[in-house]
């Protein structure tokens, strides 16, 4: 091959028929080969497994790459001749449990703030807000809790310092620091 000519990986050499990767053999990486062996016998049912959890065929395939990634980093720790399935098993059903939080967090987070974006933001602007909204209320749900029930009373609710000291019998000095604790808190998780 020329050497001012960038060589094609993807494309097999005629003669042997091989794409040009490196693709270790038993003899070189005995652990990458029973990985193999593994991922191959057991693929599709792990395909199966999740996407029956999840309903969702791209998340389904982040999920078990996940599993098979963790299988990996123990493969020279799990013995090879016991069923493999049950572990991936399990790695999958922690990661849909994970997945199905995140996913009811989200949904909850959509149906509690406000879906209309301010008729000012311009439209090509408008994902990016949607998506700092969003960051902006995971944020608020890291504060402790009476801290975030002040914040929410004060800046979603519009009530004042004094109303919302009535409401929870406490004194408008300590609505205004858990207001500025909240505050300092959030400035932290977006810098500028």
């Amino acid at each position: 091959m020329p050497l001012n000519q960038p060589h094609d990986n993807n494309c097999p050499d005629a003669a042997t028929g091989n794409t040009g990767r490196w693709r270790p053999s038993p003899q070189q990486d005995p652990a990458a080969e029973r990985f193999n062996q593994i991922f191959l016998a057991t693929k599709d049912r792990m395909y199966q497994f999740v996407k029956k959890l999840t309903q969702d065929e791209s998340d389904t395939k982040d999920i078990v790459q996940d599993c098979y990634v963790s299988l990996w980093q123990k493969i020279n720790e799990i013995d090879t001749e016991k069923d493999i399935l049950p572990l991936l098993f399990t790695y999958a059903r922690n990661r849909v449990i994970d997945y199905l939080r995140k996913k009811a967090s989200r949904q909850q987070l959509l149906s509690e703030w406000p879906q209309e974006i301010p008729g000012n933001v311009p439209p090509e602007q408008q994902l990016d807000y949607k998506e700092r909204m969003t960051q902006l209320q995971l944020s608020i749900n890291q504060l402790p809790s009476h801290r975030k029930k002040i914040f929410t009373m004060v800046k979603q609710g519009g009530f004042s310092h004094k109303e919302v000291a009535r409401q929870l019998g406490i004194s408008t000095a300590t609505v205004k620091k858990q207001i500025g604790l909240s505050l300092k808190f959030l400035k932290t998780q977006f810098p500028r």
